[in-house]
């Protein structure tokens, strides 16, 4: 084989050098950051990976922590304006997910890329810099979604929907929580108030403290939980968050109530602009790099798809190199990332379409999988394989098949929509004192 220039030691960085590296490829990893400063970096996104990237990054020997707590099952609420949940949807995952910090992940998949004879060279990679590479390796791969690089790759507009962010962001590890005021964070939960906010606590292996939850929240922008602008740390942020829970989404507040943050840094707020670049950009001398993860493929983080979809590229991207062989052409490789894209693009569709409001098809879908399992069970693999989605979730017409072959009809539905109606209507009873006014 070969040699490969690597440009990032993230997600597809990290899992691409161990997919060439056990090929036979000869290669050359460059990061902008030694391990121990990626040890000591600010908190990272949370980066659940589902089933299939969990076993694949295990295959490549990078399963470094058997002591971290595996996401076994989901646990959604959907809430009404006034702080009722309207309906739950529970259910197990087919294989199991894990959220490990990638400040442990990057810095130790550095050294082991080192130990297992990658050339490692630490320092910031300029395109002069990838000019002396291109000419002096059979490829250069560029995964860091840093804008010095990222400029490099000119936006395809064919296939990026969105030209601003959807969400306002914030993320924040915390422990200290109350566990026995709700059971259920054992696994994983998301609390979901429609055109307000979306809210993912997962189970979380934190670099300081271990056993941890990272919460995410996707906030519309200008709405009731797009409070998260002025934090400026994580003391701050968490005080923000408990408000917002205790306004937005109450029942989680016991659970919330005496949380800490796991350290001073282990929080992120900001807004992502979702992007598909091409994934060939030719230097000033006319030769070419290939771009992969972040680089050319940037999603809200909203369906949890930025490292598995990065896993999911270096995967392919490493097979189908290795298969090759070379000469690697500009058009050899556009051709492939087209490949890539016929299954790909369902990760961007996926999270696309779970930026816009659900369609009443999709709610159909939603209320029937809190009264079925398996139906639960079925969305929720759309996590692990976005492909396994369509078009049952996102064309009416598909979904009243889905639906119908599962023995579920329009009478179902309406019962199921009647039950929840019964429900939230209990709830208002049950919280209105007598001979008084409801209660917050």
């Amino acid at each position: 084989m070969g040699t490969i220039a690597v440009v990032g030691a993230g997600q597809a960085g990290v899992v691409l050098s161990a997919a060439l590296l056990r090929a036979g490829w000869r290669v050359s990893l460059y990061s902008d950051r030694t391990a121990d400063d990626l040890l000591s970096d600010r908190g990272r996104p949370t980066a659940c990976l589902f089933g299939d990237q969990v076993e694949y990054e295990a295959e490549l020997g990078l399963d470094f922590w058997p002591e971290a707590s595996r996401m076994r099952r989901i646990h959604l609420d959907l809430f009404t304006d006034d702080g009722a949940v309207a309906f739950s949807v529970d259910a197990p995952l087919r294989k199991p997910a894990l959220a490990v910090d990638q400040r442990l992940k990057f810095s130790s998949g550095l050294r082991e890329l080192e130990a297992r004879g990658a050339s490692v060279v630490i320092g910031a990679v300029s395109v002069d810099d990838l000019e002396r590479l291109a000419a002096t390796h059979d490829l250069v791969v560029v995964t860091a979604g840093r804008k010095s690089l990222t400029g490099l790759f000119e936006r395809d507009p064919v296939r990026s929907v969105h030209s601003e962010p959807q969400r306002r962001l914030f993320m924040i590890n915390i422990h200290g929580y109350d566990m026995a005021a709700r059971p259920e964070h054992r696994e994983g939960v998301f609390s979901f108030l429609p055109g307000t906010v979306e809210m993912f606590w997962v189970p979380f292996h934190d670099k300081d403290v271990g056993e941890s939850r990272s919460i995410v929240v996707e906030a519309a922008p200008g709405g009731r939980a797009d409070r998260f602008r002025d934090v400026t740390t994580a003391d701050e942020g968490l005080d923000v968050l408990k408000a917002v829970v205790d306004e937005l989404l109450p029942h989680e507040s016991a659970f919330l109530r005496p949380a800490r943050p796991t350290s001073p840094v282990t929080w992120i707020k900001g807004e992502i602009v979702p992007v598909v670049r091409k994934p060939v950009a030719v230097l000033p001398s006319g030769r070419h790099v290939l771009g992969l993860g972040d680089a050319v493929v940037l999603n809200d983080p909203l369906a949890g798809q930025g490292a598995n979809n990065a896993t999911r590229m270096a995967r392919f991207f490493a097979d189908e190199l290795t298969a090759h062989g070379g000469p690697f052409t500009a058009s050899w490789l556009t051709g492939r990332f087209d490949e890539w894209w016929a299954n790909g693009r369902y990760a961007n569709d996926f999270s696309n379409g779970l930026l816009a409001p659900l369609t009443d098809a999709q709610k159909n879908v939603m209320i029937a999988a809190a009264h079925r399992e398996d139906i639960a069970e079925q969305l929720w693999e759309g996590f692990n394989d976005p492909s396994s989605l369509f078009p049952w979730f996102f064309d009416a017409a598909a979904t009243r098949e889905f639906l119908s072959r599962r023995n579920v009809g329009r009478l179902d539905v309406l019962r199921y929509k009647l039950n929840v109606g019964a429900g939230l209507l209990a709830q208002k009873v049950l919280r209105r004192p007598v001979g008084g006014t409801a209660t917050p």
